[in-house]
């Protein structure tokens, strides 16, 4: 089972994504994000959310995520 983060609780480095296509929810994204860590942006229809990790090439293709810095994706 996966340690459930919250966001204004954890402290380390966060990875940003933007959500275009659906909001966030349990399916909608890869596990692990930092609960309560979406916000809105003006630049993806349904905000963002931050995970503690850099998101696979993967998961950000199967769940149609944008990384909001570039440079993260490759960290």
């Amino acid at each position: 089972m996966a340690t459930i983060l919250f966001d204004d609780e954890y402290t380390g480095e966060r990875f940003t994504y933007g959500l275009s296509y659906r909001p966030l929810a349990q399916y909608n994204v890869p596990d692990g994000w930092i609960i309560q860590s979406d916000r809105r942006n003006v630049r993806f229809a349904f905000g963002t959310v931050d995970y503690p990790r850099p998101l696979t090439d993967q998961e950000l293709d199967r769940f149609d995520l944008t990384p909001v810095s570039p440079s993260r994706r490759d960290a």
